[in-house]
């Protein structure tokens, strides 16, 4: 019988005699290679040329070799990166990608990621394809997105800010090298007089009324288009001429007819201070800023909020003085759902009874007036005869007309007094809203008065003094300079504003 105690011990000695001898061809062998290293080192541990070898390792400095490596791979890394960025540049500039839902590769905020009709109708800068043609709508810009057709959209405006006839713009479409079938993206702003998106949006309505189909509007500023790698231009290209056939959509222009008389809701677009002096009848004001974050439209659920009080189901008559910052509102309403129709102020003063009356003279005592210290304002008024424009001026008189703006301005705040403005404009509207309105036939009047900067310093309703004259006092407590006056004049609710009929210096 076996010892399995001696059994067990005879199995560990042969176990151990084992390893010896296998320890002992190991312990020979590296003794043979560190001698082999020792001799060729200096040649394994770099190339001929003396340069660093990261596959050669040193093994009589095995830790000083292996701090050179990771010194060398981090150098190696340095080098390699902006190439890698370089080629990715070029790849996407070549064939952009559509970005994904939540993707961050979009310069755009996330916040303002779109989805449904918002996406089919915004477009980030990766999301124009090389088959896209996009137009820069832009007055005086100095760069362009790489490849885009510059049109000015004020080209499509004619005198007094109206829109011109369809063949007409038409032949300015095709002249640009633009057809009906070309898939666009509209980009650019009125960059003297701001508005951000407007122009675009404005030009996105004009094709979609033209009936062209394929049409979107850049969600991106040149700032963003550069930072999400695509490359600009200083010059824009030439397209050759084509012809564009319109196929036009008349139910998303409004007509005076079809405000009157067409049951729809009405939206004034522009902001509070201007839809105080008067607006259409039965108009609600939603400001074209109300649906701007940052120079875009708004996202979704937030557009939702703004329209809150407009009912779905009815038609919505949205504008502004001429139109153009309307066309935001107009954007975001469809985009939401809505049948909207554009439509200006212009046109609906047009269609109205001129005013009865005419302004005559208008003067502040003293003037200069030191700061501080009160002036009074004085505006003299007289019966219209007959229209301003075929009424004789008798010889040396100087009369006080009013002119439409033709400017890209189309109702900012500052719309008394905006330096961006060559000509003076003409407010004309309908509120019970507004202060200064008289439903009982007499003419009333209002001074409003706006700083060097072509903000409002003050606004004061005047007295009627005498026959149709007006009187009030300002208390000149503003900083020195020359201040601006306009007059808003009302009567049964028909309203008129002379704007910057008078300079008042302000001194220390």
């Amino acid at each position: 019988m076996l010892n399995m105690q001696s059994l067990a011990g005879h199995k560990n000695y042969r176990q151990n005699e084992a390893a010896g001898r296998i320890w002992g061809r190991t312990a020979a062998f590296c003794a043979i290679l560190m001698l082999f290293a020792l001799l060729m080192g200096p040649a394994l541990a770099g190339t001929e040329t003396g340069e660093f070898c990261p596959t050669c390792p040193d093994w009589s400095d095995i830790d000083g070799w292996l701090a050179k490596k990771a010194a060398y791979e981090q150098e190696q890394q340095k080098i390699a990166q902006p190439q890698g960025q370089e080629t990715q540049l070029k790849v996407q500039n070549l064939d952009p990608a559509p970005v994904q839902a939540g993707s961050n590769s979009s310069p755009t905020n996330e916040s303002l990621l779109r989805s449904g009709s918002f996406a089919r109708a915004l477009v980030s800068p990766t999301q124009v394809s090389p088959d896209d043609v996009v137009l820069d709508i832009s007055p005086s810009a100095t760069r362009f997105i790489e490849g885009s057709v510059n049109l000015n959209y004020e080209q499509f405006l004619g005198q007094g800010g109206k829109l011109k006839a369809v063949p007409e713009i038409a032949a300015l479409l095709g002249k640009a090298g633009i057809s009906s079938n070309d898939s666009l993206v509209i980009t650019g702003e009125c960059l003297p007089c701001g508005g951000g998106p407007s122009p675009a949006a404005f030009t996105y309505w004009l094709l979609r009324y033209l009936g062209h189909d394929k049409v979107r509007v850049l969600d991106a500023s040149i700032e963003d288009w550069e930072a999400a790698g695509l490359n600009i231009s200083v010059e824009p290209a030439i397209r050759p001429e084509t012809t564009y056939t319109p196929a036009l959509r008349p139910e998303l222009l409004a007509t005076y007819d079809f405000v009157v008389n067409g049951g729809a809701q009405i939206v004034d677009a522009r902001p509070a201070s201007d839809f105080s002096t008067g607006s259409i009848p039965g108009a609600i004001n939603i400001s074209y800023t109300e649906v701007m974050e940052k120079d875009r439209i708004k996202p979704e659920d937030d557009i939702r909020k703004t329209f809150a009080r407009l009912k779905e189901d009815k038609p919505v008559v949205v504008y502004t003085n001429m139109g153009v910052e309307a066309s935001l509102v107009w954007l975001a309403l469809t985009l939401s759902g809505y049948d909207a129709r554009l439509y200006s102020l212009s046109d609906w003063l047009e269609n109205q009874p001129s005013f009865g009356f005419e302004l005559v003279d208008a003067e502040a005592t003293p003037n200069p007036v030191r700061s501080g210290t009160s002036t009074t304002i004085t505006a003299s008024f007289r019966e219209r005869q007959i229209e301003a424009a075929e009424e004789p001026s008798p010889e040396g008189e100087v009369r006080l007309t009013v002119m439409q703006c033709a400017g890209c301005g189309f109702g900012s705040q500052d719309i008394f007094a905006n330096v961006n403005r060559k000509n003076g404009f003409v407010q004309v509207g309908y509120s019970g809203k507004a202060s200064g309105d008289a439903t009982d036939g007499s003419l009333r009047c209002t001074a409003v008065i706006n700083s060097p900067g072509g903000q409002e310093a003050a606004r004061m309703s005047l007295l009627h003094t005498s026959a149709n004259k007006f009187m009030g006092i300002w208390n000149a407590d503003v900083a020195p300079g020359v201040y601006r006056l306009s007059i808003l004049a009302s009567i049964s609710s028909n309203s008129t504003t002379f704007p910057d009929i008078l300079e008042i210096e302000v001194t220390d």
